[in-house]
C-alpha cells in the first residue's frame, strides 16, 4: 500500500510532542510495509544545511519528501488575513500557490497513491485538494479537537499579544475541522475521550490510534537505574504554550512552597524548550527550582527525577509527555487534565490531584515509597498499549477503503496564494 502523508510540519527531528507523534507513526507504517510519501512544511530555506540533514533522515523511511516553506512573508500574511473567512490561519500558512500545487499534483498522480493521509489538521487545504483531484480516499489522524484546543489556549492566554495570537487562530477553525471530518473516509484519534466526543456529535467513522513510542527511547527510559536520581521532582515539557506555562506557574507558586515546608532539601527541576519570559522571571525568583533549558536529549532528563509531574489544567487530545513518563522508573503525579484521553490502565499508574495540597501530598508520599519498578505489572500492561506494532490494527481499515471516491460538494474551493507570497 502507498500513502501520501500530509504532515503539518517536517516530522524530523522529533523534538516535541507533535513531531514525535508523527515521526513514530511514519516509522511504524514503514516497518509494516506501507510505502509513505511525505508532504510537509518547514521554516528554514531549502538550501539550509541542517534542514537538508533532517530531510535526508526522513528519506530513510519515506519514498519521497516534499518540503515547502510556511506562508510567513508580509504579503502572504495580508492574503491570509483576507482569506480567513474560508481558510483558518494555521491552514493558510500551509497553502500552496497554483504553480506549486500543480507540480505536487503531477508528482502524486504519477506515484498513484492508494489514499491521502492527513496527519494533523493544518495541512488540510492541500490534503482536501489532493483528495478531490486524485479521487482517492482521505484518512485523517487527529492530534486534538483543534477548535476546542485553540479555545482552551485562548482562554488561558495572558496579555494582549497572546490573546490576539490565539484569537486569530480561532477564526474559522471549527468549520474547517468539520469539513475535514466530513470528507474523511475514516479518522483516527489520539484520545479515547476526544473519540467519544466526536461520536456524540454524530461522527461514527472514528477509531482510537494512540501515540506510538520509539522503542529505542523507551528501552533507554525504562532501563534500571545504576545510580540514584539527581533530583527529587521534575517536569519536562515545552515552556511557551499557555497551558503549560499556566500549569508550571501553578506548581511553582502553589505546590513548591508546600513541598519545601515539609522537605526543605528537595531538589526540583523544570525543563523544556523555549522558556517564555514569564517562566524565566518566575524561576529566577525561586532558587529551589532549577531551569533546564532546551535539553538536547529527553532521556537523561526524565530519568533524573524520583517523581515526574504533569501539572496542566487545559488542553485537548493527549499529553504525549504523560505517555513518555510512563516508561521511566519514576513515580508519576499528574492533574486529571494531564491524563485526559488516556485509557484507565494508564491513569492507574499515576497519582492524580488538581489542588495544591493533595498534589503536594501525592509527591511527598511517592518520595517515601520504594522505586516504581518494584511493582512493574500495571505499568508494563499500560506500556504495551503504545508499542509500534499497534499500527497493524488500522491497516485493514486503510486497505478496505474504495480505491476511487467521488467527493461531495463539501469540498468547496479555497483561495490560493499568489506566487509572490511564497
Amino acid at each position: 500500500m502507498r500513502l501520501t502523508m500530509i504532515c503539518g510540519e517536517l516530522p524530523y527531528p522529533p523534538n516535541h510532542g507533535g513531531t514525535a507523534d508523527m515521526w513514530r507513526r511514519v516509522c511504524a507504517l514503514n516497518a509494516a510495509g506501507v510505502k509513505v510519501r511525505i508532504v510537509c512544511w518547514h521554516q528554514a530555506a531549502a538550501e539550509d544545511a541542517e534542514l537538508a540533514g533532517h530531510v535526508a533522515k526522513v528519506r530513510e523511511v519515506a519514498e519521497s519528501v516534499a518540503v515547502y516553506p510556511f506562508q510567513n512573508s508580509g504579503s502572504s500574511k495580508i492574503w491570509r488575513l483576507a482569506s480567513l473567512s474560508s481558510l483558518p490561519w494555521g491552514a493558510s500558512a500551509r497553502a500552496l500557490s497554483g504553480k506549486n500545487f500543480a507540480a505536487l499534483l503531477a508528482n502524486e498522480r504519477a506515484a498513484a497513491p492508494d489514499a491521502i493521509w492527513l496527519d494533523g489538521l493544518f495541512g488540510g487545504d492541500v490534503a482536501l485538494k489532493l483528495t478531490r483531484a486524485l479521487n482517492k480516499p482521505l484518512f485523517y489522524r487527529s492530534q486534538n479537537i483543534e477548535h476546542r484546543y485553540i479555545g482552551y489556549q485562548l482562554a488561558s492566554a495572558k496579555g494582549i499579544k497572546a490573546y490576539l495570537h490565539w484569537g486569530l487562530r480561532n477564526q474559522g477553525i471549527r468549520q474547517f475541522e468539520l469539513k475535514v471530518m466530513q470528507t474523511a473516509q475514516a479518522f483516527f484519534d489520539i484520545s479515547v475521550d476526544d473519540l467519544a466526543w466526536w461520536q456524540q456529535q454524530g461522527f461514527r467513522h472514528g477509531h482510537w490510534l494512540p501515540t506510538l513510542v520509539d522503542t529505542g527511547m523507551t528501552n533507554a527510559l525504562s532501563a534500571p537505574l545504576t545510580t540514584p536520581a539527581t533530583y527529587d521532582v521534575g517536569y519536562l515539557g515545552n515552556l511557551f504554550m499557555p497551558n503549560n506555562v499556566f500549569g508550571v506557574s501553578w506548581f511553582v507558586r502553589e505546590v513548591v512552597p508546600l513541598l519545601l515546608r515539609q522537605r526543605p532539601e528537595l531538589r526540583i527541576f523544570i525543563a523544556g524548550n523555549r522558556p517564555c519570559a514569564q517562566i524565566r522571571e518566575l524561576l529566577a525568583g525561586t532558587p529551589h527550582v532549577q531551569l533546564i533549558e532546551s535539553p538536547a536529549d529527553a532521556v537523561p532528563v526524565l530519568r533524573s527525577a524520583r517523581v515526574l509531574i504533569n501539572p496542566v489544567f487545559a488542553g485537548s487530545g493527549v499529553n504525549v509527555k504523560s505517555v513518555e513518563m510512563l516508561f521511566t522508573p519514576a513515580h508519576l503525579v499528574s492533574t486529571p487534565k494531564g491524563l485526559a484521553g488516556l485509557p484507565q490502565a494508564v491513569v492507574d499508574c499515576f497519582q492524580v490531584a488538581d489542588q495544591p495540597q493533595p498534589f503536594a501530598e501525592s509527591i511527598l508520599k511517592a518520595l517515601q515509597a520504594p522505586a516504581a519498578e518494584a511493582t512493574p505489572l500495571p505499568r508494563q500492561r499500560a506500556r504495551r498499549l503504545f508499542m509500534p506494532a499497534r499500527i497493524a490494527d488500522i491497516l485493514p481499515i486503510l486497505q478496505e477503503a474504495p480505491s476511487q471516491i467521488t467527493h461531495p460538494e463539501v469540498m468547496c474551493d479555497t483561495p490560493q496564494p499568489q506566487e509572490s507570497a511564497q
